[in-house]
C-alpha cells in the first residue's frame, strides 16, 4: 500500500514497492525482512485445503502455482491495486457477516473473485493464453498439491508420487514438462532444497536433526545432497550466512 521493502525466501532475495502484491505458499517462511518507515500492507491467509477447494476451474490455477513458486512478487499498476484492495474489503466485509444464511458460499465466491483477478494480472502481464483444464495440468495440480502437503520431506521419488496419482512416472515428468516446463524430479527437489535451507538458517538444529527431518539415510547422504543442490556443503553454507 505504502512504502518499499526488501526480504528473502529459500536463496532468494526480493524487493516489494508500492504496487506490488506477494503471493506466496505460507510453507516457505519469509526470512531477513527490512522495511521502510513508511511501509504499509494488506495481508490474507489462505489455508492450503481451503484454496483447493476452491481454485476456479481454469489452466491458470497451476499457471498461477507454478508462477508463484518461481517469483511471488507480482508488480500491479494503479488500477489493479484498487481492485485487489476492493477485493481485499470483500473478503473482510464477507468475514464479519456470519449471520448470513449462505456465509461459506458468499465467502467462497469472494475469495474466488480475488483469485480470478491475480490471474488476469498475471496473465496481461505474461500474455498467457487462458483455456479449460487439460489432463496434463489436473495430473499436475494434484501433483503440487501433494508437495504442498509436506510428502516430500519423506518421499522425493517420482515413482512415489505417480503410484499415488495412478499414473506411470514418464507420464507424470511429461506432464509436468508440458505444463510447467520442468521436470517431476525438479520439483520435488525445488520443495526439497527450499526446506533444507529454511531448516539450515535454524543453528538450534544439527545436521543430525536436519536428515531425520527429512528422511535422509544419514548426514553425510543429506550433505552430499546439500551440496548438489546448492553447490556447497551444509558446513559452508552455515559459515556463508554469517
Amino acid at each position: 500500500m505504502a512504502g518499499s521493502a526488501h526480504f528473502a525466501v529459500g536463496d532468494e532475495s526480493y524487493n516489494v514497492i508500492t504496487g506490488n502484491a506477494v503471493i506466496k505458499s505460507a510453507a516457505k517462511p519469509v526470512r531477513d525482512f527490512i522495511c521502510s518507515e513508511d511501509f504499509r500492507c494488506e495481508a490474507l491467509l489462505i489455508s492450503w485445503r481451503f484454496l483447493k477447494a476452491n481454485l476456479p476451474e481454469s489452466d491458470y490455477n497451476i499457471v498461477g502455482t507454478m508462477a508463484m513458486l518461481q517469483n511471488p512478487v507480482l508488480p500491479m499498476h494503479q488500477t489493479d491495486m484498487e481492485r485487489c484492495h476492493k477485493n481485499f474489503e470483500d473478503i473482510r466485509c464477507r468475514l464479519e457477516q456470519p449471520y448470513h444464511t449462505f456465509h461459506a458460499q458468499v465467502l467462497r465466491r469472494a475469495v474466488e473473485t480475488m483469485i480470478f483477478d491475480f490471474y488476469d494480472i498475471h496473465a496481461r502481464q505474461t500474455e498467457q493464453k487462458i483455456e479449460g483444464v487439460s489432463q496434463p495440468t489436473r495430473i499436475l495440480q494434484r501433483f503440487v498439491g501433494l508437495l504442498e502437503e509436506g510428502l516430500y520431506k519423506r518421499e522425493r521419488s517420482v515413482d512415489y508420487y505417480a503410484s499415488r496419482l495412478c499414473i506411470t512416472p514418464k507420464y507424470l515428468s511429461e506432464c509436468c514438462i508440458m505444463v510447467s516446463g520442468h521436470t517431476a524430479s525438479h520439483w520435488i527437489e525445488r520443495y526439497t532444497t527450499e526446506e533444507i535451507v529454511c531448516q539450515l538458517q535454524d543453528r538450534r538444529k544439527s545436521f543430525i536433526d536436519i536428515a531425520y527431518d527429512l528422511n535422509f539415510s544419514s548426514p553425510s547422504y543429506l550433505s552430499r545432497y546439500v551440496s548438489r543442490t546448492l553447490g556447497c556443503s551444509p558446513s559452508e553454507y552455515r559459515r556463508k550466512l554469517k
